[in-house]
């Protein structure tokens, strides 16, 4: 045999080693892990959002696998609870689609909350520079119908429940800034009310919840001269304003997740950089728990030295799980294997942690949602890692991400 033929076997050889050597890594550090899914065409495909079915996931968001990388689009793929790829749709044209929630319905379907800014195609903006979709599907992700919302404004929905009907939070630019909307439906589509929350400044709504005599929407209020606060709205069922509570520090602050509790109280959650909030690094999860009337009765802070963004929080059996992406090496005593990874913490009932898993690869993995069964979990968002485990990437850019992990 030739050098040449020696070299590259060699390096076949050398190569199989190393995959070993990682895959007994990822093994030796997500045990919990049951299966891991890379979901992608050629392009960059982001999953911001997942609902657990009878018979499996369906997740939603962004993809670019078009020629032109501006060109965003719906994603929409349902996956069996094994992991295994049904189908992966793409929704979109020549202007800016995407999707940023998706809702279990109780006849066993779902409902995708869309944004566009096209002026053609399946789901174009009929108001205005950019408006809101709803698109209600049964569970084998058949269209059953859609409606289309907005102004002649920008409008986006960022969080979506199903309630005798339907209720979307996002933002809108009707008033020339940036304001909280809120938009409650039938359950066919039809508007019943819709609102606007704001002041001089920036407010947007990010999550919304409903509770016995109402909603809260949590979001961020930013005024003209100062960083964001986290912004709490208590509605009434009618939409009209309870009250609303502004919770920060000195530097950027935001909630992007609210949990009501039995109580009538609410948990929320977000990132802070204040010093005052923030207890470990540059910015960390906080937790923040609320009475009915919007007084704290405890505020927690999980992270390490560096970046822990918060997106979700969601109930489990014996406490809560807190989800989103970590830069910091060691959190809770826990390592980061490289780039961002996953961050998932588990607390008790009164924001004690209990454990920290850190789910990723090499290279940058974002968590942005989660769903829990009873004794496992689901986490979706991107990842830029060329493999997790024994799964390879070889789609594009980055692929959406999805994992079923053990609830321990």
């Amino acid at each position: 045999m030739n050098r040449s033929g020696w070299l590259v076997n060699l390096l076949f050889i050398a190569g199989i080693f190393a995959a070993f050597l990682v895959s007994a890594t990822y093994r030796d550090r997500d045990e919990d892990v049951l299966w891991s899914r890379f979901v992608g065409k050629t392009g960059r495909d982001i999953a911001y959002d997942l609902a657990l079915l009878d018979d499996g996931i369906v997740i939603v968001g962004w993809t670019s696998s078009q020629r032109i990388a501006s060109d965003q689009n719906v994603m929409m793929a349902k996956l069996s609870k094994n992991g295994k790829l049904f189908w992966n749709k793409e929704l979109g044209s020549t202007g800016t689609e995407g999707a940023n929630c998706v809702e279990r319905t109780q006849d066993g379907g779902f409902t995708v909350a869309a944004i566009s800014s096209s002026n053609d195609g399946e789901i174009p903006a009929r108001f205005g520079g950019q408006d809101v979709w709803l698109l209600k599907y049964d569970a084998q992700g058949n269209l059953q119908w859609k409606s289309c919302y907005g102004t002649q404004a920008y409008e986006s929905a960022l969080d979506l429940l199903e309630d005798d009907g339907y209720v979307f939070v996002g933002y809108t630019t009707r008033a020339g800034n940036e304001d909280v909307w809120v938009v409650k439906l039938d359950q066919v589509g039809q508007i019943i009310w819709e609102k606007s929350y704001g002041w001089a400044g920036w407010d947007s709504g990010l999550a919304i919840d409903r509770t016995t005599d109402g909603y809260y929407v949590v979001g961020l209020t930013k005024s003209v001269e100062a960083p964001a606060d986290m912004w709490v709205l208590k509605l009434s069922r009618d939409g009209e304003l309870i009250w609303q509570k502004a919770l920060g520090g000195n530097d950027w602050d935001q909630a992007s997740d609210v949990l009501a509790t039995e109580d009538g109280g609410c948990l929320v959650l977000g990132t802070s950089w204040s010093k005052e909030m923030s207890s470990f690094g540059k910015a960390d999860f906080v937790l923040i728990k609320l009475d009915a009337n919007g007084e704290i009765e405890f505020q927690k802070a999980y992270g390490g030295e560096q970046d822990d963004i918060a997106q979700k929080i969601i109930k489990v059996e014996d406490g809560y799980l807190l989800v989103g992406t970590t830069w910091s090496d060691n959190v809770l005593g826990v390592q980061r294997q490289g780039g961002s990874d996953y961050l998932v913490v588990k607390i008790g009932e009164n924001g004690e942690p209990v454990w920290v898993k850190f789910l990723g690869a090499l290279m940058d993995d974002l968590a942005y949602a989660v769903m829990c069964d009873r004794e496992t979990f689901y986490v979706a968002g991107v990842s830029y890692s060329r493999s997790f485990a024994l799964k390879s990437r070889s789609h594009g850019e980055g692929d959406a991400l999805v994992l079923r992990v053990r609830l321990k």
